[in-house]
């Protein structure tokens, strides 16, 4: 299995507060037979690489296929089958690794975005608005002015007022517009190779039940495909009484279990 983590700068166990999902899902895979690569994330290594226009190629692509080249020289792993499993933006770039490593066995898509970016980071700041229980004017206005600049992030080609290394909420105009060309859903729904798990969290306030329910409808009907919804799971795949917010990743909670024996038994069945 390699490990492919979300957005942002992330060390090898994709730390996010308390929590380590990756160093979790690793060592519960290990305990039943199944290896798996993990890395830091180049972003957090190597920040000045990245002060001018990049992409996901830069910033996700190139280590990843690099990682799956690595998984298939480990002494006792099975070369012929290596397993990608993609956390949230690492999801959403799953369906592209598959068609830049067409040997894939399979591909994990554990909290993965079927829409746009900028679709997810709208929906985000919405619910940390709600949460904040404010009706005044003056917050109203700072969610409308917060809209105006997240829309930015639309961009599908640069132009001549738009440079490749202009920012758009922290990252350069040059990635937006390429993400925004790719369409993760129709990339999965062509592939009839690797097996392809979908998995969703129904206490994730990062990425919702609306994105689970695309990747249903695209892709319930394909033989390669398993979709499964887990009521309980939050973002980082740990269960949780509620949705909360960004607080409640400073308890540390270990991924589930269930899930963890999920997937291995996924990857062993015939």
């Amino acid at each position: 299995m390699v490990f492919v983590h979300g957005s942002g700068p992330a060390d090898m166990d994709e730390t996010v507060g308390a929590n380590k999902p990756f160093k979790d899902l690793a060592g519960g895979l290990a305990s039943k037979g199944i290896a798996s690569v993990r890395y830091v994330k180049r972003t957090l290594i190597y920040p000045n690489e990245f002060n001018k226009a990049f992409t996901v190629k830069e910033e996700v692509l190139d280590d990843a296929t690099a990682a799956i080249a690595l998984a298939k020289t480990v002494a006792g792993a099975n070369p012929k089958a290596v397993y990608v499993f993609g956390h949230s933006l690492g999801g959403m770039l799953a369906p592209k690794i598959a068609t830049l490593t067409p040997d894939l066995e399979g591909i994990i898509l554990a909290a993965a975005p079927a829409r746009k970016l900028t679709d997810i980071i709208v929906d985000q700041n919405k619910y940390m608005f709600d949460q904040a229980n404010d009706t005044t004017a003056a917050f109203k206005k700072q969610l409308a002015d917060a809209n105006l600049e997240i829309d930015k992030s639309r961009i599908s080609q640069l132009g001549t007022t738009i440079k490749p290394d202009s920012l758009i909420l922290g990252l350069p105009a040059k990635y937006w517009a390429d993400l925004n060309t790719y369409n993760q859903v129709a990339v999965a729904k062509s592939l009839s190779k690797p097996k392809i798990y979908v998995l969703q969290g129904g206490n994730d306030f990062q990425v919702g039940k609306v994105d689970f329910d695309l990747w249903n409808t695209a892709l319930s009907k394909k033989k390669n495909v398993v979709l499964k919804f887990y009521p309980d799971l939050n973002h980082l795949l740990s269960s949780q009484t509620e949705k909360g917010t960004m607080a409640q990743y400073q308890a540390a909670v270990s991924v589930s279990d269930i899930l963890v024996n999920d997937i291995a038994s996924w990857i062993k069945a015939k």
